[in-house]
């Protein structure tokens, strides 16, 4: 079924064109001269002069063998479904005019105003059914699609000698799926966009990360005076996941500055890949995580995690997991004090190879449909370098800004505490902030 003739489909229900007489005794004794409009599998829809168009089941009428419903138009249950919106629209439209129509002079704006809401209503719900007999279009072609994929492919397999007729078949066939794969797609758009809800296009439009949610943060601030001070943070973050894995990816990058000699100069970038198992709330996850810092003992770290992870609690409010496993950790660059010089002299840092236990916990809490609060707790022990700790901690509360769609503040708290720095102003890393995002 194409555009065209849906949009016939729908204007046919709307005027009844195939109505006829017939008497309809019902199963109580009674009996209505009527016109009959159309039937489904268990109900029939007919037009009395005094009642209007009523729908009854077909199981309260006596003599349904003796009404001639061959000739009358059948529809199915998707069909019927749209038709009753478009009447329900319609009821409201004829319910805004007689309104309309009755109204004192001072309230005809607002009778007017109702009218055209309606109307448009009407008009919406119209291009939904039509959307929605396009999706289930669509999705039929791409069944048929992937059916005759599978049996080119099964055929391919079986006549090696006719290969390169069947791989002809079979590239023709992968085509056919993609443009099926595409209109199901545009289909989808079309609903989207007469509901007025946003469509996906991607990281900027691009349609790269298409399906992910992603966003921009920045925060700053700064004084001059006495003293110079300057205070800078910018992140990336973003995020997919359907019924077979989860993404999550996080960036940022931080520099604080005092006359002009920076006290805080560091980047981190994380890459964690869930994989869920059906019927269970177990799962499998590996991660990477990539520091740079000046202020560290090393300038440089690399983290390569994985293990096994439970969801405790996933609903629409709240998300609970947790985490267990290895993580094999490098750290490179920067420098140590030579022993007993003086004055003080440095030599360029061995690089140091560790493995670490962790064990961690992740919560989601959706407070409203705008606030979402996040919250994290790693604990890595290390099984060389004398068994020394760290632990990582970060929440982050959100708040969407209603005046600008997409647009969040974030407040934010990272905390680590690590063992195994030699100075003592580097084993606590405390750090908090507020920021802008912009979600897409």
């Amino acid at each position: 079924m194409n555009n065209k003739q849906l949009v016939l489909f729908c204007s046919a229900l709307l005027v009844s064109s195939s109505a006829f007489a017939q008497p309809i005794q019902f199963t109580n004794g009674n009996t209505l001269e009527v016109e009959l409009v159309f039937q489904t599998e268990t109900t029939l829809t007919f037009i009395d002069s005094v009642l209007g168009e009523q729908t009854i089941d077909k199981a309260k009428i006596s003599n349904l063998h003796t009404i001639k419903l061959e000739r009358l138009k059948k529809l199915s249950e998707v069909e019927f479904q749209g038709y009753k919106k478009i009447k329900a629209a319609e009821i409201k439209v004829l319910d805004a005019k007689a309104r309309l129509a009755t109204a004192e002079a001072e309230k005809f704006v607002t009778a007017t105003k109702e009218v055209e809401i309606a109307e448009n209503e009407l008009n919406v719900t119209k291009n939904i059914v039509l959307a929605e007999a396009q999706i289930l279009n669509a999705k039929a072609r791409l069944d048929l699609a992937k059916s005759e994929a599978q049996q080119v492919e099964q055929e391919s397999a079986a006549k090696d000698l006719w290969f390169f007729e069947t791989d002809t078949q079979l590239e023709a066939a992968e085509e056919n799926l993609d443009t099926a794969v595409q209109q199901v797609e545009v289909a989808e758009n079309n609903l989207k966009r007469v509901k007025g809800e946003k469509i996906d296009v991607g990281f900027m439009g691009t349609g790269w990360l298409k399906g992910w949610e992603s966003s921009f943060d920045l925060g700053m601030n700064g004084s001059s005076g006495p003293s110079e001070n300057f205070n800078f943070r910018a992140g990336f973050v973003a995020g997919y996941e359907d019924a077979d894995d989860r993404w999550d990816f996080k960036s940022y990058y931080l520099t604080n500055s005092q006359n002009n000699d920076f006290t805080t100069n560091k980047a981190n970038v994380s890459l964690l890949k869930d994989w869920f198992f059906t019927e269970t709330e177990w799962f499998s996850f590996a991660g990477v995580i990539y520091d740079w810092d000046e202020n560290k003992d090393w300038r440089q770290r690399v983290q390569l995690s994985a293990g096994p992870g439970y969801e405790f609690i996933k609903n629409d409010e709240w998300i609970l997991s947790g985490r267990v496993g290895g993580t094999f950790v490098v750290e490179f660059g920067g420098k140590e004090e030579v022993p007993g010089s003086d004055p003080i002299s440095y030599t360029p840092r061995e690089n140091a190879y560790d493995f670490e236990v962790m064990v961690g916990a992740d919560a989601l809490w959706h407070i409203s449909e705008g606030q979402t609060f996040i919250a994290s707790n790693y604990t890595y022990a290390r099984a060389t370098d004398g068994a020394k700790m760290r632990n990582v901690a970060n929440i982050v509360w959100q708040h969407d800004l209603d005046f600008f769609k997409g647009l969040v503040i974030k407040f934010n708290i990272h905390d680590e505490y690590d063992m195994t720095q030699k100075l003592a102003k580097n084993k606590n890393d405390f750090q908090y902030g507020v920021a802008l995002g912009l979600g897409f």
